[in-house]
């Protein structure tokens, strides 16, 4: 699929917008809203000066609401309509995911986490976002959720958050957290095919006379249409969207057999690499244990999981936070044990700590 055209140094933020110039092509054009907070800024930064040069639009708003709000229209123009925030700007921008998934614009916003809660640590990582980017909007609304362990997956699930929104016209997000942010990395640029615009996708400005609303509304005409009836309909074909087309969606990644393994340790993101590193020495040491990184949040890989329970096993969460995944894998786990490894944020577990945890449940 892919064809390595040059290899270059880049930090996770840089990533993000050669993703989006990649998703873009030359038959693309990006429209980039944003306010700048840390550790989320270097993409705006990057973003200024990219974008333009490839024929799109960078806007600096005057604060989150605006941002997301701003990429909701584009993303009806037929651009590839992108925002980046971090915590504070992601509450503030929780309205505008249930109004773009409501009119059905493809966008797509990148959180890079932090520190919390409120301000917290703005320099330092934290995975305490992941449940608000399940659950963050009033009403329910369909939901898909990336988090990368790299900068060179960075890129290429940026690339895929736009072509997730645009084949099912709907926002996505992207999970960074400050550490693979900002993290420096030799990856390769590849060449990807633009991603392109379905053709029944009627544009706003293009002669069209449209309606979209927040209302709840005619699915046939997108005029409002505000009865129990309509509600139903509504949002079950919206939560369909993701819900009928789970099994293609979801991505998970295994170091070692967890069908097989006494101790399944479940992660995701800058934490995977530790439990990697964790998961290959105590195998090593002849210690039946295997990983799970979530590569997919949200759909999450429930059917996977149930596989896994059908013996008695002890599946570890392993996250940056005070155990947000690890209330997801419970519900799905009912044979097996679920334990959590958690830090309040700033730093990652390093691999001998999850070594001290692999060997208190195997010995």
């Amino acid at each position: 699929m892919t064809k390595d055209t040059k290899r270059v140094l880049l930090t996770g933020n840089d990533a993000v917008v050669e993703g989006l110039c990649c998703a873009a092509g030359n038959k693309r054009r990006i429209v980039y809203a944003g306010y700048p907070i840390t550790p989320a800024s270097e993409v705006a930064t990057r973003a200024s000066v990219v974008i333009p040069k490839h024929g799109g639009a960078f806007i600096q708003m005057e604060d989150e609401i605006a941002s997301i709000q701003a990429i909701a229209g584009a993303g009806l123009t037929g651009a590839i309509a992108v925002t980046a925030t971090s915590g504070p700007g992601f509450s503030l921008m929780s309205e505008g995911f249930g109004f773009a998934a409501m009119i059905e614009s493809p966008v797509v916003c990148v959180n890079v986490q932090r520190g919390g809660p409120s301000t917290g640590m703005p320099t330092w990582m934290g995975q305490g976002d992941m449940m608000q980017a399940r659950w963050g909007t009033h009403g329910e609304r369909p939901v898909i959720v990336l988090v990368p362990n790299s900068v060179q997956e960075t890129l290429l699930l940026t690339y895929e958050s736009c072509r997730l929104s645009q084949e099912y016209f709907m926002p996505v997000v992207l999970m960074l957290d400050e550490i693979i942010g900002h993290m420096e990395e030799p990856i390769s640029i590849p060449e990807l095919p633009a991603i392109p615009l379905d053709p029944d996708f009627d544009i706003i400005g293009k002669g069209h006379r449209l309606h979209r609303t927040g209302l709840t509304h005619d699915l046939q005409t997108n005029l409002p249409r505000i009865n129990p009836d309509a509600e139903e309909e509504l949002v079950r074909y919206l939560l369909d969207k993701v819900k009928k087309n789970a099994k293609k969606i979801v991505k998970y990644e295994t170091c070692g057999d967890p069908a097989n393994a006494d101790v399944v340790i479940i992660c995701y993101g800058s934490e995977s690499r530790s439990v990697e590193a964790a998961v290959k020495q105590a195998r090593r040491r002849n210690s039946n244990v295997a990983m799970i990184r979530l590569i997919t949040a949200w759909p999450f890989p429930k059917g996977f999981l149930q596989e896994l329970d059908r013996i008695d096993r002890v599946f570890m969460v392993a996250e940056i936070n005070a155990g947000q995944m690890r209330v997801e894998v419970e519900r799905y786990i009912k044979k097996g044990t679920v334990q959590g490894l958690n830090l309040m944020g700033g730093r990652i577990h390093t691999p001998g700590e999850i070594l001290d945890a692999i060997k208190t449940i195997t010995h």
